[in-house]
């Protein structure tokens, strides 16, 4: 056997020992987090499937907004709102629908369109159908930056999570988190 193809194979062994204890070790944090009734999962692959969702997610969450802020000083939520203004009529919305859209408080999306509103990205005037509402409007350097950071973002989803997946396994995804995302919210246990 030549020395190249046994380097090779013991590369390959030692990165799936690797993904291995990796997948090992995100799957302990079941047991961490809930305790002894994670044994009775242990066959089936739960415990990988539900702390490696979270895991993977707060992974690509992390990278996501590193690349955002090196290289365009937003975080995500900050791209989440001058993303919907980029595609809204006249690039304004009121405070409140975007909060809405985002799911967060109007006061924590008040706080992200400040800091917008300080690099002037996005400019805040009085809503003309109602006087006690506040509109937002993506300036037009706003707009150029929220392309040039969509860009960016896209091309590091396709990187870091389409380009490891194969078009069954994206199906599969897709599928499942269709069916996930279509049920009622989850309701706590003492509620039911």
């Amino acid at each position: 056997m030549s020395e190249r193809v046994l380097d090779e194979r013991v590369g390959a062994g030692a990165a799936m020992r690797s993904s291995e204890t990796a997948a090992a070790h995100v799957a302990a944090r079941a047991n961490h987090m809930m305790g002894c009734d994670v044994a009775l999962w242990s066959a089936g692959g739960q415990a990988i499937a539900w702390e490696g969702l979270l895991e993977v997610a707060r992974r690509l969450r992390r990278g996501a907004e590193e690349v955002l802020v090196e290289g365009f000083e937003l975080t995500i939520s900050m791209l989440g709102v001058t993303g919907r203004l980029s595609l809204a009529p006249e690039r304004t919305l009121r405070q409140t629908a975007v909060a809405d859209a985002m799911g967060l408080s109007l006061s924590r999306v008040s706080r992200v369109i400040d800091l917008l509103e300080q690099r002037n990205l996005v400019a805040r005037g009085n809503c003309p159908a109602d006087a006690r509402a506040t509109n937002v409007t993506l300036t037009r350097q706003g707009a150029d930056l929220t392309a040039r950071a969509q860009r960016e973002l896209f091309a590091f989803v396709q990187s870091n999570f389409f380009d490891h997946l194969d078009q069954d396994e994206v199906q599969s995804l897709a599928t499942t988190f269709t069916h996930l995302l279509n049920r009622s919210p989850p309701v706590p246990l003492r509620a039911r």
